[in-house]
C-alpha cells in the first residue's frame, strides 16, 4: 500500500478535516519550487485563515521512495494542523498536532531521530505557545507524549533545526529559542523511544535577547541572531564536546530572520524583507512575497533544490511593551508587544463618505458593553448592545461586528469592525494607554 493511502486513511479516522479559511475573505499563503539558480519552477497555494501567519516548512521523505515530501504547518490564527505535500502541490494528508482551538502558529521539522531510516515529523508551537515539542511517526501518528524543551512558561516561540551531528546514522534534534529569549541551544536525542537532552548552551549572554534561527550542514550546527542586520553566523561541532569552529559576519539591510536552511552545498538566512543570504557569500536574492517575509527550506530527492514559504513577518510597530497598528489599505491589525508582532487579522474600516481618524492615539478605555444606534432617516440604525468594545478615538472604538463577515473590506462609519475570535482576543490582550496607530 503506498504510503499516500495510508496517510489519507488515518486521516479520516482520525476526523481531521482541512484548515478552515474564510468565507467571506478567503486566504492563501505561496508555496514555490525553485531550481538551484533560483528559477520558479512551480508553485501552489495553502489555505489558510490567516495569510499573514504565513507557514512553516521542512521537507523529507516520509515513505522509502527517495522522493521528498514538503511538510507544512499552519501559521498563527489558524488550527495547529500540520499538511504533507507532494511537491505537485496535490495534499497527501494533515493532522492536528495540538489542540485545535490553540490559535498560535506551529514550527515543523523532519528527520530520522531512531536511525531506521524512516523520518518522524517534529512539531512545536510558534509564538505565543508553550515550548512543547512533539514527535509523529511518518504518517502523522504521535509516538511521542511530548516534552518541554524550555520552561512551561516561555511563550516567545522556538526554531527547530534536525540532523545527523555525529554521524552514528540517527539525527539530533536541536531547539532554538525565538527573538524575545535568550541565546539558549538545547541538543536532544532519541534513545529507546524517548527524547533526551544531550547537551546545551549558549551563543550570547544572558541578557542577549535576540532569540536564534539555525541548521545542520555537513554534520555542524550554524546559528545565528534572529533579529538585528548584524549576520554573524556561528559554526559549532558537536560531536563530544560544544566547540566553536568559526563566525562569518556581515552586514546588510535585512534586520530579522525567519529562518536558516542548507540545501547540501550552501546555507541560507532568509529574511522578513524577502531576501536569502548566502552565509559565505553573502550574495543576496530576493523573492516577492504579499507581506515580504519568507521562509525556506530544501528538497534533497527532486529535481527542485529550494522550498520557499510566505512567512510571519515578526517585528514592527513602536518599540512599547504594547501597539496596535491599524492599515488602511489593508485592512489588516497588527498587535505588537515590546516591538515583535503577537497577532494579526483582517478587519472592517469607515466606507465612504464616513472616515477613520488616521494618526496617532492610544486606548482611551476598555468598554465591556456599548449601545450602537444613530443616524436618521434612511442612514437611522440600530445595531444593538455590542461586547468587547476598545474606544481609541471619542465616539470611535475596536468592536465586535456581529452583523457582517466581510472583514478585509470596508464596511462602517468609523469604527474597526472585528469578528468574535479576534475582537475577544484583542479586548484581553490590550490595556488602556497602548498606542494605536492608525495609517493609510
Amino acid at each position: 500500500m503506498r504510503k499516500f493511502f495510508v496517510f489519507i486513511i488515518l486521516s479520516s479516522i482520525l476526523g481531521i478535516s482541512a484548515s478552515p479559511a474564510s468565507a467571506s475573505h478567503p486566504q492563501t499563503v505561496t508555496v514555490r519550487l525553485l531550481s538551484a539558480d533560483l528559477a520558479e519552477l512551480s508553485s501552489f497555494q495553502v489555505p489558510t485563515a490567516n495569510a499573514i501567519s504565513g507557514v512553516s516548512i521542512a521537507t523529507g521523505d516520509l515513505g522509502t521512495d527517495g522522493i521528498d515530501e514538503i511538510i507544512v504547518g499552519n501559521g498563527l490564527g489558524n488550527e495547529p494542523r500540520v499538511h504533507a505535500y507532494r511537491t505537485d502541490g496535490s495534499e497527501i494528508g494533515s493532522f492536528l498536532a495540538y489542540d485545535a482551538s490553540m490559535g498560535v502558529g506551529v514550527h515543523v521539522a523532519v528527520c530520522d531521530l531512531d536511525g531506521d531510516n524512516v523520518n518522524e515529523i517534529i512539531t512545536v508551537p510558534d509564538r505565543g505557545g508553550s515550548p512543547h515539542v512533539r514527535v509523529f511517526n511518518n504518517f502523522g501518528a504521535l509516538i511521542d507524549p511530548g516534552f518541554f524543551a524550555y520552561d512551561s512558561t516561555l511563550t516567545t516561540g522556538v526554531n527547530l533545526a534536525c540532523g545527523d551531528l555525529n554521524a552514528d546514522g540517527s539525527d539530533e534534534l536541536v531547539t532554538l529559542p525565538s527573538a524575545g529569549a535568550g541565546s539558549h541551544v538545547r541538543i536532544w536525542n532519541r534513545r529507546d523511544g524517548t527524547m533526551k537532552l544531550s547537551r546545551e548552551f549558549f551563543v550570547f549572554n544572558g541578557d542577549d535577547l535576540r532569540g536564534l534561527v539555525g541548521t545542520i550542514h555537513d554534520e555542524h550546527l550554524r546559528v545565528s541572531a534572529q533579529l538585528g542586520s548584524d549576520h554573524t553566523t556561528f559554526t559549532y561541532k558537536l560531536s563530544t564536546d560544544v566547540s566553536l569552529v568559526s563566525t562569518i559576519s556581515s552586514t546588510t539591510d535585512a534586520d530579522t530572520h525567519t529562518g536558516m536552511f542548507s540545501n547540501g552545498e550552501r546555507t541560507y538566512i532568509t529574511t522578513t524583507n524577502g531576501q536569502m543570504i548566502d552565509v559565505d557569500t553573502f550574495i543576496t536574492s530576493s523573492v516577492v512575497a504579499p507581506f515580504g517575509a519568507i521562509t525556506a527550506c530544501a528538497l534533497m530527492g527532486s529535481t527542485a533544490t529550494i522550498v520557499i514559504a510566505d512567512a510571519r513577518p515578526i517585528a514592527g510597530g513602536f518599540v512599547e511593551e504594547k501597539s496596535i497598528l491599524i492599515d488602511l489599505s489593508e485592512q489588516r491589525l497588527y498587535a505588537y508587544k515590546n516591538g515583535l508582532l503577537d497577532n494579526s487579522f483582517l478587519v472592517s474600516t469607515a466606507r465612504s463618505p464616513w472616515k477613520t481618524p488616521i494618526g496617532n492615539h492610544t486606548v482611551l478605555a476598555k468598554v465591556p458593553l456599548v449601545h450602537y444606534a444613530g443616524g436618521t432617516g434612511a442612514d437611522a440604525y440600530d445595531l444593538g448592545w455590542i461586547p468587547y468594545n476598545l474606544r481609541f478615538y471619542p465616539h470611535i472604538y475596536i468592536h465586535y461586528a456581529p452583523w457582517h463577515n466581510n472583514f478585509g473590506h470596508v464596511m462602517s462609519h468609523g469604527c474597526v469592525n472585528v469578528n468574535l475570535e479576534n475582537i475577544k482576543w484583542i479586548y484581553d490582550w490590550a490595556e488602556e494607554n497602548i498606542s494605536v496607530d492608525v495609517q493609510e
